[in-house]
């Protein structure tokens, strides 16, 4: 540290030692604490720690020490006090540090109680601790004036932003930091700088490039953070071959891609160009609902185990991307075909299913859709239905409450589209979606005649504070449960002993003995209880359960065992096309084609349904049904 900065640390540490006149009285200098001696004697110790490694630092203890037990009483003890705490930070003493930083603000405000207020929210942060930690920094940043405390304070405060999951904001403090850093430091923090990027979500680094586009000319691109972003996007871009995103690039960062300008421009010319990489499956996930980024997760989590990617040894490729929450469904299928997929796996939704069906109708390529689309979206050759729509197993569940006599019905939860339809779809339709109707959030709703002609008599939605209440109407026998496992575990709480419970296949929690669950093929995957009887098709629910849950913590949701079978119907579709890639467009479409005939004709093992592949048609056959959950005996 330059002896003005520590000159700078040394007076405003010590500011409080005096004031300025007041009234006319006779001023008083803000004298430093100490003689002049002490003062140069501090100032000495505390350029050797600014310019010291961390073996140089912690040497410096025993001087600290004895400085402090000469000095005790006078401003400049507290000087040296912060320092003993950033020496035990250095340590690894993390009590020690925060116990001495807290101590020294608890003396007042300055340039020294900066320093320790850094020095405590450094050791949260260390600790594990990193929310509080960047509460604590976050105020301090481009307010501390000596350059080898600014240099630990944006470390710090851009490290427990990262750590805390505040992507936006420690992409903007990585910015502060980078503009901040000496000349001679610069270099390397650009390379701690790199390291963090990486870790951050691409969607944030889109949305930097973005507003730094908008923010104005480029500076020296030295201390420019958005000529890092560009290059990381560049990266990115390459490595996913991401047409799209390598078109944004051009355009909004072309002259900070420097080297990667060129490879850049090559991606971003081929935007109409397919390809086909062996053997690559490509997953479309939607972040448009929560209730779409929660099965996406578990689609995805089913994919990777039905291509093997968890088991050593796979040769599949998945490559994967999200619709951005935007309607930008074709720019990330483009994006999923540049890449090399010779098969899509989509549709965690009916909106998003439809968009891709259309997609892979008018750009010739392999589909298979976790949720059904519109039925007018089912035309062509290359629109596969792996999935169900979880209306089925309310229909079938409300049939069965309705012969045990378990009616009047309460439906809880579920999708309100799902709802709507089920309300004008007639009664003991085959294939009819579910029952339900929608209600205003928290409150219940009086069934519409096409349901309560299947002995719904109230739709509860769980899309708000549950109030049990709600299930304690005298009349109500059976509960239905449309929702998810919030929702479910919430209703099974507040249920009467004396009601009937039916589980939906988006409750994906243990069901209660006497309790029905939907079925389709091997799902659920429930252990019966103790001294029951296993239901039919267990030993087979079993050792795919076992295999599951040799990678997972828990059994696989309806979502994860649809994606599971679309992940092992997949697979046969690529399994066999040739080794090497090829952007030929004749090579591409004979390939494509040869996926589609390998998907039509697949026999494979899948969990959702008894059937062992298409049969040469498109929609996946599959009967639900249910079944009881057996009492302990």
């Amino acid at each position: 540290m330059p002896a003005v900065a520590v000159a700078a640390l040394l007076a405003l540490g010590a500011a409080s030692a005096g004031c300025g006149a007041q009234d006319g009285a006779e001023a008083v200098s803000p004298a430093l604490g100490g003689s002049p001696e002490a003062q140069a004697e501090l100032r000495r110790i505390l350029s050797r720690f600014a310019s010291g490694a961390r073996a140089e630092r912690i040497a410096l203890e025993p001087e600290l020490l004895a400085f402090r037990g000469r000095h005790a009483g006078d401003d400049l003890a507290r000087v040296a006090t912060a320092h003993l705490a950033w020496i035990a930070l250095e340590r690894g003493d993390l009590r020690r540090a925060e116990a001495l930083a807290a101590e020294v603000e608890a003396e007042g405000p300055g340039a020294t109680g900066d320093l320790a207020r850094v020095l405590r929210g450094a050791a949260l942060r260390r600790a594990g601790k990193p929310k509080p930690a960047f509460g604590v920094l976050r105020p301090l940043v481009s307010k501390v004036i000596d350059a080898y405390v600014r240099s630990l304070l944006n470390e710090e405060v851009t490290t427990a932003a990262m750590e805390a999951g505040a992507w936006t904001q420690a992409v903007e403090l990585m910015g502060v930091w980078l503009r901040e850093a000496d000349d001679d430091d610069r270099a390397a923090i650009r390379a701690q700088i790199g390291a963090l990027l990486r870790k951050v979500p691409i969607a944030h680094l889109v949305a930097s490039m973005r507003a730094g586009e908008a923010a104005g000319e480029v500076v020296d691109p030295e201390v420019e953070l958005r000529s890092l972003v560009a290059e990381r996007l560049a990266i990115v871009a390459r490595e996913r071959r991401d047409v799209a995103l390598a078109k944004e690039l051009l355009d909004r960062a072309g002259a900070l891609l420097g080297n990667q300008g060129d490879a850049i421009s090559e991606l971003a010319a081929g935007a109409g160009t397919a390809r086909v990489e062996p053997p690559t499956v490509g997953l479309l996930l939607s972040t448009r609902t929560s209730e779409s980024r929660r099965r996406g997760v578990e689609i995805a989590a089913g994919v990777a185990h039905g291509l093997g990617l968890l088991r050593p040894g796979s040769d599949a490729r998945l490559v994967s991307r999200d619709d951005g929450g935007q309607g930008s469904v074709d720019e990330a299928l483009s994006s999923l075909t540049a890449e090399g997929a010779a098969v899509l796996i989509a549709g965690s939704d009916r909106e998003q299913a439809t968009a891709v069906a259309k997609f892979a109708r008018a750009n010739a390529i392999p589909v298979l859709l976790v949720h059904p689309p519109e039925p007018a979206a089912l035309d062509g050759a290359f629109v596969f239905v792996v999935g169900e729509e979880p209306a089925r197993g309310i229909d079938v569940l409300a049939a069965a409450l309705a012969e045990r006599g378990a009616k009047p019905v309460a439906l809880v939860g579920g999708d309100a589209g799902a709802r709507k339809d089920a309300a004008a779809a007639p009664a003991g339709a085959a294939g009819g979606a579910a029952p339900g109707a929608a209600a205003a959030p928290g409150a219940g709703g009086a069934a519409p005649a096409a349901l309560a002609e299947r002995g719904i008599a109230i739709a509860l939605p769980c899309d708000a504070a549950f109030d049990p209440r709600a299930l304690r109407p005298p009349a109500v026998r059976g509960i239905l449960l449309a929702g998810d496992a919030p929702c479910a575990e919430q209703a099974i709480r507040a249920a009467p002993r004396a009601v009937t419970l039916a589980l939906g296949f988006e409750a994906a929690v243990p069901p209660p003995p006497g309790s029905l669950v939907a079925t389709a093929g091997l799902f659920p995957f429930v252990a019966a209880p103790a001294g029951a009887q296993p239901p039919p098709g267990a030993g087979g629910a079993g050792a795919a359960l076992a295999v599951w849950l040799a990678t997972h913590p828990s059994p696989p949701s309806f979502w994860a065992a649809l994606g599971r079978d679309a992940g092992v119907l997949a697979w046969a579709g690529v399994q066999r096309l040739p080794k090497t890639g090829t952007e030929d467009p004749a090579e591409v479409k004979a390939r494509r084609l040869a996926a589609v005939s390998a998907l039509s004709g697949a026999t494979v093992e899948l969990w959702t349904t008894s059937a062992a592949g298409f049969g040469g048609k498109r929609v996946l056959p599959r009967v639900v049904g249910y079944r009881e959950i057996e009492r302990a005996r």
